[in-house]
């Protein structure tokens, strides 16, 4: 039986599609992250329906489409392209897309094809860590090294929420002076932190990558690299609705690593895909 969001049927004209996108090829510490896209659908249905801040139903104001889980191959190159031919399929249809990792490189999947339909296409990437290197562990295309893929590819990219780095990274970050909004820097202002984000995505069509290490561990505990000092439920709402009063045309999810016994990471997963269409939803509903 195929897993959907919310456990409901596949919408008929369905607005948003969900891509599950079980990759873990690259991750380098706490493994499990290929079980994240099965386990954040199965908690799904334990969610409330209907969304208190907009007084919505997002399942009937725009509808889900869940993709089936797919076994994706070892070999990364191919298992990206798997990915980016469900995301092409998906903007073609005139869906939002919603890659759900997996490990974050899946974001190149994704970006690869996005960059063919948007000409002004910008990343946003929450995260607590830059994924600036070179290379790592050998490898060219990693967690480790997806946003510096993206970043070669002439993409913008803010990188927001980062509180840990490696001195590769730090002298890459000097030189060619890429953007950071480091989660001490926002938390010490919030307000002018939050002018520099809205400053980015104001123009531009944003896509959004958000590695759930951004939260705080008390908040997210199920993922491979934990960073204490994170953001918390409504600093993160904040941004989120932010970023969809502009041009929000997709996102990812990614990093979740399912724990046996203790599924809040995943809850928190599917509620953030929740919370994304119910604000997606509100905005529909005002054209």
């Amino acid at each position: 039986m195929k897993l959907t969001f919310l456990g409901l049927p596949d919408h008929p004209e369905a607005k948003v599609a969900l891509i599950p996108a079980p990759l873990e090829v690259t991750t380098s510490w706490q493994k499990g992250t290929k079980e994240a896209p099965t386990e954040i659908l199965k908690v799904s249905p334990n969610l409330e329906f209907f969304d208190e801040e907009t007084n919505l139903e997002p399942q009937e104001v725009l509808g889900f489409f869940t993709y089936p889980v797919p076994e994706l191959p070892f070999d990364i190159k191919k298992a990206l392209d798997l990915i980016s031919e469900n995301v092409r399929e998906t903007l073609k249809e005139k869906k939002f897309p919603v890659v759900i990792g997996g490990e974050h490189t899946v974001t190149l999947g994704s970006v690869k094809v996005l960059k063919e339909f948007y000409k002004n296409l910008k990343i946003l990437h929450l995260d607590a860590h830059l994924d600036l290197r070179e290379e790592y562990l050998g490898s060219s295309i990693s967690h480790a090294t997806v946003m510096r893929r993206i970043y070669e590819m002439g993409i913008p990219v803010l990188s927001v929420g980062v509180r840990t780095l490696c001195k590769e990274e730090y002298e890459f970050i000097k030189k060619v002076k890429f953007p950071v909004l480091w989660m001490k820097e926002l938390k010490e202002n919030w307000e002018e932190g939050i002018k520099k984000l809205e400053n980015f995505v104001k123009e531009g069509e944003i896509y959004l990558s958000l590695d759930v290490d951004v939260f705080d561990p008390s908040l997210a505990p199920g993922v491979g690299t934990p960073e204490p000092g994170g953001l918390d439920w409504y600093e993160f709402l904040q941004i989120l609705k932010l970023v969809v009063r502009y041009n929000l045309i997709g996102m990812d999810i990614v990093e979740v690593k399912p724990s046996s016994g203790n599924a809040i990471t995943e809850y928190l997963a599917a509620k953030i895909i929740f919370k994304v269409s119910s604000y997606l939803a509100k905005k529909y509903e005002t054209f």
